[in-house]
């Protein structure tokens, strides 16, 4: 139960997110990384969903997956993989969400891959999309299990946003989402706040935009 965002656009890429962790009896802790960059790939990305299953770190394990030579499309075949094993046995953990812009070819390609189903009583299957954003244009990708309670995001309003511009408006996200789940806490003290902690960002910004 997290928020993470995606924004993307000619001048760059910036994957933000909260970093709480919940765990069962509405015990938290606000440590869990989300989002990460691999600049040697020219990669960002973040995910949600379950952190750590069996003792695998889910997150650590589609690093350790995406971090290679091989073409994205594949990585994120055994990323499914990975998560389908790992997440098939026990209580449902909910859906694993992943989101990425990599820079290639004079542009970002972006992807948002997730894990979808259309009735509780069925398995989750992965769903997976994908873009290209070069010269105009923009992308906006969002997740987690409350991210439907924010304002709505245009992604045409962040086709001449400057890189620091786009850092800052992703960052906002999170923090608004943080504070909404703030407020609903203070007006229900039953109330789950699995959103929180600490914002983070990381960044691909376009060399002279």
């Amino acid at each position: 139960m997290s928020y993470i965002c995606l924004m993307v656009n000619r001048n760059g890429a910036v994957a933000a997110a909260d970093s709480r962790e919940t765990f069962p009896g509405h015990i938290h802790l606000d440590r869990r990384q989300k989002c990460f960059a691999l600049p040697e790939r020219k990669l960002i990305w973040a995910c949600c969903g379950p952190t750590l299953r069996f003792g695998v770190d889910l997150p650590g394990s589609v690093r350790h997956i995406l971090d290679s030579d091989r073409p994205m499309e594949d990585s994120l075949e055994r990323v499914a993989g990975s998560v389908q094993r790992l997440t098939r046995l026990g209580p449902d953990p909910g859906p694993f969400c992943l989101t990425a812009a990599r820079w290639e070819d004079g542009g970002f390609t972006v992807w948002d891959f997730r894990q979808v189903r259309s009735d509780p009583g069925e398995r989750y299957t992965f769903r997976r999309r994908r873009w290209r954003v070069c010269g105009k244009g923009a992308v906006f990708l969002q997740a987690g299990a409350k991210h439907r309670l924010l304002p709505p995001v245009e992604a045409a309003g962040l086709t001449e946003l400057s890189y620091e511009a786009l850092r800052s408006a992703a960052r906002e996200r999170v923090t608004l989402a943080i504070r909404m789940d703030e407020q609903r806490r203070a007006a229900d003290r039953h109330y789950n706040q699995t959103i929180g902690g600490q914002v983070r960002a990381v960044g691909i910004r376009v060399k002279g935009a």
